[in-house]
Formats: C-alpha cells, structure tokens, sequence
C-alpha cells in the first residue's frame, strides 16, 4: 500500500512513506542535490514546470492514461486537451538550447516529471512539433525511462481504463 493514501509511487524512506512525487523528489533531493539544478533561477523554473505537471495537465491525464506498453491508442482531444498538449510543447520547444537535449542543461527532476507525458504522447500517437521533437525523443530514450518502459511491458496486470481502444484503421 502506498503511504497513508495507497497511493503510487511511494518512496519508503529512513523516515517512513513518502507518497506524493513532489514530496518524493524534495525528499530524494536532499541526498541527491543533482535533482534540481544548481542555478536558483534555473532549480525555481524546473519546480515551477514539475508543479505544472504534478498539479494540472488534468484534461490530458484523463484523456490519456499512461500506458507505456500500449500504442495507437485512442483519446478524444477536446478543446481543453489541445491546450494542454499546446503547452507542453510550448516548454518542450525550450529544450536543448543549453548543448544538451535536456530542458535545463543537465538531466533533473524536471525532466523525470515529463517522462509521463512523454510515453503518453507516443502511445496515443501525438506527434510532437518539429521544435519539441528532439527533446520527447531524447526524454524516450533516456535509460531510466527505458527501464521504466521495459518493466510496464514485463507487467502481467492490466488497468482496463488504460487499455483505451487502438485508434480506427483509415
């Protein structure tokens, strides 16, 4: 069970449960300073971007529950999706402009926050814009969300909500 609530991820720490990822990552963050990045303006944005998505991004989550495993899915993208799709890619298009492919220079919790969306675009076929590409493709072939993805795919349990219908052959 995870933490008070069941819910998951829990990180089980020295001190006890921790169920909430902003909690996780500010916990995890204090043995492992690289999380956030070191520039105050920089580590203030990566939080700023990690509580957009901890805390909204609301209309895409229910259009499209994360499903690392499955591809070709179908979600209706409402109006409100679309805006929320739009902003991603909006942030995701800053990405790179450091000599890496990362939003902020370094590989940081930021980055780890958008690995969700980022399997979501893929399994319900959103293309990224041309701007956004490099970053979502970079993010998907990071080892950790690799790894990620290759246990989903080991999984033997199915979530039927997540297992939306594959999208009709035209």
């Amino acid at each position: 069970m995870g933490g008070e609530t069941g819910l998951v991820p829990v990180l089980i720490a020295q001190t006890g449960p921790v169920w909430d990822t902003l909690a996780i990552t500010e916990t995890l963050y204090e043995d492992y300073p690289w999380l956030w990045p070191a520039d105050a303006a920089d580590r203030a944005r990566a939080r700023s971007y990690a509580g957009e998505i901890h805390s909204g991004l609301n209309a895409l989550r229910e259009a499209m529950p994360v499903n690392t495993r499955g591809r070709d899915r179908q979600a209706i993208v409402t109006p409100d999706v679309q805006v929320e799709i739009d902003r991603v890619m909006a942030i995701w298009s800053q990405a790179g402009q450091r000599g890496t492919p990362w939003l902020l220079g370094e590989f940081c919790a930021v980055d780890i926050f958008f690995a969700p969306v980022a399997t979501r675009f893929r399994t319900y076929g959103i293309t990224p814009k041309e701007a956004a590409r490099p970053y979502c493709e970079a993010l998907l072939a990071h080892p950790w969300v690799e790894a990620w993805c290759q246990l989903g795919a080991e999984e033997k349990g199915v979530i039927p909500l997540s297992e939306k219908p594959h999208q009709a052959a035209e």
